[in-house]
């Protein structure tokens, strides 16, 4: 098969003297030449040896798709595991955020929680000093009208004791 083309050339040009096939052949009848032969098949006289031809073709043909299947499986493949990777990236971001975001809840949760608590106790913590003022003002309010009250008790009786020793 490989070299058809150049038996085929050389049986129909012929051979030069330093054995190299010739570029053409005329015909001294009617001076015909012929430069130039295109091969277009080339098959077996022999049968066994055409169907063996026959099924190395099939079998080359068959190794050919069955290689070329397989290349594209295998790329197919490749892709497939490329996404599928790229998708298990992309759900343990999405899982690693949504974990940040329960974090950051949990932290403004606790930070609300202390504001409530700081702003309950001082609440409460002015609650108690405000009382305490309160009462300390009604202390002192009651000493003063204790004072007075004595002091009148006092000016009365001085007075009660005044008007005795004029009489």
């Amino acid at each position: 098969m490989k070299n058809s083309a150049r038996i085929i050339r050389t049986s129909v040009f012929g051979m030069d003297s330093n054995n190299k096939i010739r570029d053409s052949f005329v015909f001294p009848q009617n001076n015909l030449a012929i430069t130039s032969i295109d091969v277009q098949s080339v098959e077996p006289v022999d049968q066994r040896t055409r169907d063996s031809l026959q099924k190395s073709v099939q079998l080359a043909i068959e190794i050919t798709t069955n290689s070329q299947e397989a290349a594209a499986k295998h790329e197919a493949n490749c892709r497939e595991q490329e996404a599928k990777g790229r998708l298990e990236r992309q759900r343990i971001e999405d899982e690693v955020a949504a974990e940040k975001g329960r974090q950051r809840l949990l932290e403004l949760q606790v930070e609300s929680a202390a504001m409530e608590s700081t702003g309950q106790a001082k609440a409460e913590a002015m609650s108690r000093a405000e009382s305490s003022i309160i009462e300390a003002k009604g202390t002192v309010e009651r000493a003063k009208l204790k004072s007075q009250a004595l002091e009148l008790e006092t000016v009365g009786y001085t007075f009660c004791l005044r008007s005795r020793i004029l009489y």
